[in-house]
Protein backbone atom coordinates (compact mmCIF):
# COMPACT_ATOMS: atom_id res chain seq x y z
CA UNK A 1 0.00 0.00 0.00
CA UNK A 2 3.34 2.14 0.37
CA UNK A 3 3.32 2.21 -3.30
CA UNK A 4 -0.15 3.27 -3.83
CA UNK A 5 0.30 5.90 -1.44
CA UNK A 6 3.84 6.97 -2.99
CA UNK A 7 2.23 6.91 -6.43
CA UNK A 8 -0.84 9.18 -5.67
CA UNK A 9 1.29 11.74 -3.79
CA UNK A 10 3.29 12.11 -7.32
CA UNK A 11 0.45 12.04 -9.03
CA UNK A 12 -1.16 14.66 -6.83
CA UNK A 13 2.17 17.05 -6.78
CA UNK A 14 2.48 16.53 -10.73
CA UNK A 15 -1.01 18.04 -11.21
CA UNK A 16 -0.56 20.85 -8.85
CA UNK A 17 2.40 21.68 -10.42
CA UNK A 18 0.76 21.51 -13.74
CA UNK A 19 -1.95 23.48 -12.62
CA UNK A 20 0.14 26.47 -11.36
CA UNK A 21 2.11 26.41 -14.31
CA UNK A 22 -1.60 26.27 -16.32
CA UNK A 23 -2.57 29.40 -14.58
CA UNK A 24 0.77 30.71 -15.10
CA UNK A 25 0.43 30.41 -18.84
CA UNK A 26 -2.98 31.90 -18.97
CA UNK A 27 -2.33 34.38 -17.10
CA UNK A 28 0.76 35.46 -19.44
CA UNK A 29 -1.38 34.81 -22.38
CA UNK A 30 -4.29 37.61 -20.81
CA UNK A 31 -1.71 40.17 -20.54
CA UNK A 32 -0.40 39.61 -23.84
CA UNK A 33 -3.79 39.61 -25.56
CA UNK A 34 -4.66 42.92 -24.08
CA UNK A 35 -1.83 44.19 -25.61
CA UNK A 36 1.29 46.35 -24.83
CA UNK A 37 1.67 48.99 -21.90
CA UNK A 38 2.27 51.72 -24.22
CA UNK A 39 -0.53 50.89 -26.21
CA UNK A 40 -3.39 52.85 -24.41
CA UNK A 41 -1.08 55.78 -24.09
CA UNK A 42 -0.72 55.98 -27.80
CA UNK A 43 -4.61 55.74 -28.67
CA UNK A 44 -4.65 58.34 -25.95
CA UNK A 45 -2.48 60.67 -27.46
CA UNK A 46 -4.06 59.71 -31.37
CA UNK A 47 -7.04 60.79 -29.45
CA UNK A 48 -5.60 64.13 -28.49
CA UNK A 49 -4.31 64.92 -31.89
CA UNK A 50 -7.28 64.65 -33.12
CA UNK A 51 -7.54 61.29 -34.93
CA UNK A 52 -6.82 59.88 -37.83
CA UNK A 53 -7.85 63.46 -39.77
CA UNK A 54 -5.51 65.03 -36.98
CA UNK A 55 -2.65 63.36 -38.27
CA UNK A 56 -3.29 63.68 -41.71
CA UNK A 57 -4.12 66.87 -42.13
CA UNK A 58 -0.13 67.26 -39.96
CA UNK A 59 1.41 64.78 -42.04
CA UNK A 60 -0.15 67.31 -44.98
CA UNK A 61 1.49 70.13 -43.17
CA UNK A 62 4.91 68.34 -43.18
CA UNK A 63 4.45 67.05 -47.03
CA UNK A 64 4.27 71.10 -47.93
CA UNK A 65 7.13 72.06 -45.49
CA UNK A 66 8.97 69.86 -47.30
CA UNK A 67 8.54 70.58 -50.67
CA UNK A 68 9.25 74.07 -49.81
CA UNK A 69 12.29 73.34 -48.57
CA UNK A 70 12.65 71.34 -51.65
CA UNK A 71 12.16 74.07 -53.56
CA UNK A 72 14.23 76.25 -52.05
CA UNK A 73 17.11 73.68 -52.46
CA UNK A 74 16.50 73.81 -56.04
CA UNK A 75 16.52 77.77 -56.27
CA UNK A 76 19.78 77.84 -54.62
CA UNK A 77 21.55 75.19 -57.35
CA UNK A 78 19.90 77.41 -60.01
CA UNK A 79 22.20 79.03 -61.52
CA UNK A 80 19.53 82.48 -61.70
CA UNK A 81 21.96 85.14 -61.88
CA UNK A 82 24.03 83.16 -65.31
CA UNK A 83 20.48 82.74 -66.85
CA UNK A 84 19.43 86.53 -65.75
CA UNK A 85 22.44 87.71 -67.76
CA UNK A 86 22.11 85.49 -70.86
CA UNK A 87 18.62 86.91 -70.79
CA UNK A 88 20.12 90.46 -70.30
CA UNK A 89 22.51 89.96 -73.15
CA UNK A 90 19.79 89.03 -75.43
CA UNK A 91 17.78 91.79 -75.17
CA UNK A 92 20.79 94.49 -75.43
CA UNK A 93 21.54 92.83 -78.37
CA UNK A 94 18.42 93.22 -80.07
CA UNK A 95 18.27 97.19 -79.11
CA UNK A 96 15.80 96.76 -76.26
CA UNK A 97 16.45 98.59 -72.76
CA UNK A 98 15.21 97.06 -69.83
CA UNK A 99 14.48 99.31 -67.06
CA UNK A 100 13.72 97.24 -63.99
CA UNK A 101 13.42 93.72 -62.93
CA UNK A 102 12.59 91.92 -60.19
CA UNK A 103 14.47 89.04 -58.28
CA UNK A 104 13.55 85.44 -59.12
CA UNK A 105 10.61 83.91 -56.87
CA UNK A 106 9.31 80.60 -56.64
CA UNK A 107 6.16 79.90 -58.24
CA UNK A 108 4.82 77.74 -54.82
CA UNK A 109 1.62 76.54 -57.40
CA UNK A 110 3.85 74.33 -59.62
CA UNK A 111 3.40 70.71 -59.14
CA UNK A 112 5.65 68.51 -61.65
CA UNK A 113 7.87 66.37 -59.54
CA UNK A 114 11.58 66.74 -60.22
CA UNK A 115 11.34 69.89 -60.95
CA UNK A 116 10.85 73.41 -59.77
CA UNK A 117 9.35 76.74 -61.18
CA UNK A 118 11.15 80.29 -60.70
CA UNK A 119 9.04 84.10 -62.25
CA UNK A 120 10.62 87.15 -62.75
CA UNK A 121 8.84 90.08 -64.33
CA UNK A 122 10.78 92.76 -66.61
CA UNK A 123 10.16 95.93 -68.06
CA UNK A 124 11.46 97.93 -70.83
CA UNK A 125 10.98 99.77 -73.81
CA UNK A 126 12.32 99.05 -77.52
CA UNK A 127 10.95 98.31 -80.84
CA UNK A 128 8.13 96.28 -81.48
CA UNK A 129 9.21 93.83 -83.81
CA UNK A 130 12.44 93.19 -81.92
CA UNK A 131 10.42 92.71 -78.82
CA UNK A 132 8.51 89.79 -80.61
CA UNK A 133 12.08 87.71 -81.67
CA UNK A 134 13.62 88.45 -78.50
CA UNK A 135 10.43 86.57 -77.09
CA UNK A 136 10.88 84.28 -79.41
CA UNK A 137 15.04 83.19 -78.76
CA UNK A 138 13.68 83.07 -75.27
CA UNK A 139 11.25 80.64 -75.69
CA UNK A 140 13.55 78.44 -77.44
CA UNK A 141 16.27 77.91 -74.85
CA UNK A 142 16.53 74.66 -73.07
CA UNK A 143 15.62 76.22 -70.01
CA UNK A 144 12.00 75.93 -70.69
CA UNK A 145 11.79 79.87 -70.24
CA UNK A 146 8.42 80.51 -70.74
CA UNK A 147 6.07 83.81 -71.17
CA UNK A 148 3.75 83.92 -68.48
CA UNK A 149 2.12 87.92 -69.60
CA UNK A 150 3.14 90.45 -71.76
CA UNK A 151 1.69 93.97 -71.72
CA UNK A 152 2.61 96.38 -74.12
CA UNK A 153 1.50 99.79 -74.53
CA UNK A 154 2.95 102.42 -76.98
CA UNK A 155 6.08 104.22 -76.53
CA UNK A 156 6.50 108.30 -76.44
CA UNK A 157 9.84 108.07 -77.90
CA UNK A 158 9.81 107.06 -81.68
CA UNK A 159 7.13 105.53 -83.92
CA UNK A 160 7.61 101.38 -83.35
CA UNK A 161 8.90 101.98 -79.68
CA UNK A 162 6.98 100.07 -77.29
CA UNK A 163 7.08 99.78 -73.74
CA UNK A 164 6.42 96.32 -72.49
CA UNK A 165 6.30 94.82 -68.99
CA UNK A 166 7.12 90.87 -69.28
CA UNK A 167 6.50 88.14 -66.20
CA UNK A 168 9.04 85.59 -67.62
CA UNK A 169 8.52 81.59 -65.89
CA UNK A 170 11.48 79.41 -66.08
CA UNK A 171 11.27 75.60 -64.78
CA UNK A 172 14.13 73.55 -63.77
CA UNK A 173 14.61 70.44 -63.39
CA UNK A 174 15.96 69.19 -60.12
CA UNK A 175 18.97 67.04 -60.29
CA UNK A 176 19.67 64.02 -58.54
CA UNK A 177 22.28 64.60 -56.01
CA UNK A 178 25.27 62.17 -55.78
CA UNK A 179 25.72 60.43 -52.20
Amino acid sequence: MKALWKNTATLLAGALVLMVAGALLARGALAHARGPAGLAEARKILTEMGGEPGLASRRQKIGEALARLELERVARRADAAAFSQRFEETFAELGLTLTSSSEWKPVPKWKVPGSAAFERTFAGTGPFDRLLDALLTLESWPDQARVRSLSISAGAEAPGTVAFTLDVTAVRLAAKEKK
